[in-house]
C-alpha cells in the first residue's frame, strides 16, 4: 500500500471514527434523558457535544483529515511538477555542455589568431 493510499484510508477511518463517537455520545445522551425528570442538563450536554464535534470537524482536526483525503490529487500534481523540473534540469545540463564546447572553440580561435598576429609582428617590415 502506497503512502498516498494509506494516508487516504487513515483520513477516512478518522472521519468515520469521529462521526461514530459523536453520534454514539448524542444517542447515549438521548437515552439517558428518558430517565431524568429535568432534561435541561441533557439538552445542554447534547448541544455542547454537537458544538465540540462540529468544532473538531471544522477546525484543525477536520482540516487535517481533509488534507489527508486530498493528498492524492496534490501528490499527483507535485509528481508532475517534479518531472517537469527534472526535464528542465536535463536541458540546462545539455546547454551548459554546449556552452563549454563553444568556450573551448573560442579559446582555440583566439590562440590561433594570437599566433598569426605574433608571427606577423615578429617579421620586420620590408623596405621598399
Amino acid at each position: 500500500m502506497t503512502s498516498r493510499n494509506f494516508s487516504k484510508a487513515l483520513g477516512v477511518i478518522l472521519a468515520l471514527g469521529l462521526t461514530i463517537v459523536g453520534m454514539g455520545f448524542i444517542a447515549g445522551m438521548i437515552d439517558e434523558s428518558r430517565n431524568i425528570k429535568n432534561p435541561a442538563p441533557v439538552v445542554f450536554g447534547m448541544i455542547a457535544a454537537a458544538a465540540i464535534f462540529f468544532a473538531l470537524l471544522r477546525g484543525g482536526v477536520g482540516r487535517a483529515i481533509g488534507r489527508m483525503l486530498e493528498a492524492n490529487e496534490q501528490d499527483d500534481q507535485l509528481a508532475a511538477r517534479v518531472e517537469q523540473l527534472e526535464l528542465l534540469v536535463q536541458d540546462l545540463n545539455a546547454d551548459q555542455q554546449h556552452v563549454a564546447e563553444l568556450e573551448e572553440r573560442v579559446d582555440f580561435a583566439e590562440r590561433v589568431l594570437a599566433q598569426r598576429n605574433g608571427s606577423v609582428a615578429a617579421k620586420p617590415p620590408e623596405a621598399s
